[in-house]
């Protein structure tokens, strides 16, 4: 066991070699990851994450800068307590080494699922019914809804913040031209799991077409003010289940 450890050390130490740059890492952070690494490094198959070392207003990844912990099935096997985050512009998991600043980022296909803090997502690969790329998801019956959320490098003079951008970025520089442009979309998963793509609220009540009105009176019922739109894909499948 020992022997494999060592060997699958080996070949990560070369993979993640061959493709850095001279500015990337330093020897010390590259002996960090192999004293770490241990049985786990098995995960750590991946290629090392994107820098974005260049000025742009907002950030590439999913939701927020900050890594989260949750657990994580990777080619079939269970990680619990990891470290990671969803680059939104290449579509990869980054997964970080405790007390090592080393992300590896993780193609779609290699993780069927994992958490980030109390959210649920999935990773769908080439050649399946959604487009590649990773998808939370929203709800507990058999009705779902998957969430996708991309981010794409994009250059403008105006000011972009905010409904331009597809998000709130607190540190927007007005001096820097590029940034990260917010696109989400929506799937609706049936109870047979054909998927169904959707736009607005009205698109998905009518997924219901025989709970249509048990959803909006539930939806009275709560009496509550005007929920964002993932907020409100979740009242309306826990009304669905009901």
């Amino acid at each position: 066991m020992k022997k494999s450890i060592q060997l699958t050390l080996c070949s990560v130490f070369a993979l993640l070699v061959g493709g850095l740059t001279a500015p990337a890492q330093v020897p010390a952070e590259l002996e960090t990851f192999q004293a770490t690494a241990g049985a786990r490094s098995s995960v750590f198959r991946g290629k090392q994450a994107a820098r974005y070392t260049f000025p742009v207003n907002g950030h590439p990844y999913w939701a927020q800068p900050a890594f989260e912990t949750g657990d994580m099935i990777f080619e079939g096997n269970l990680y619990q307590h990891i470290t990671a985050n969803i680059d939104a512009v290449e579509q990869r998991m980054l997964v970080q080494l405790q007390g090592s600043p080393i992300s590896v980022a993780l193609a779609p296909g290699q993780v069927s699922s994992f958490t980030l803090g109390d959210r649920s997502f999935v990773g769908v690969g080439p050649g399946e019914s959604l487009p590649e790329g990773f998808y939370e998801v929203f709800g507990q019956g058999p009705e779902q809804v998957y969430k996708h959320v991309e981010k794409h490098l994009n250059s403008s003079v105006n000011n972009v913040n905010g409904s331009v951008i597809g998000y709130y970025d607190e540190n927007y520089r007005s001096d820097v031209t590029r940034y990260f442009n917010y696109t989400a979309s929506y799937y609706f998963r049936d109870a047979a799991g054909h998927f169904t793509p959707f736009k607005g609220r009205g698109a998905l009540i009518r997924q219901f077409p025989d709970r249509k009105r048990q959803i909006r009176q539930g939806l009275r019922a709560l009496q509550t003010a005007r929920p964002d739109f993932d907020t409100y894909c979740k009242m309306v499948l826990q009304i669905a289940a009901q």
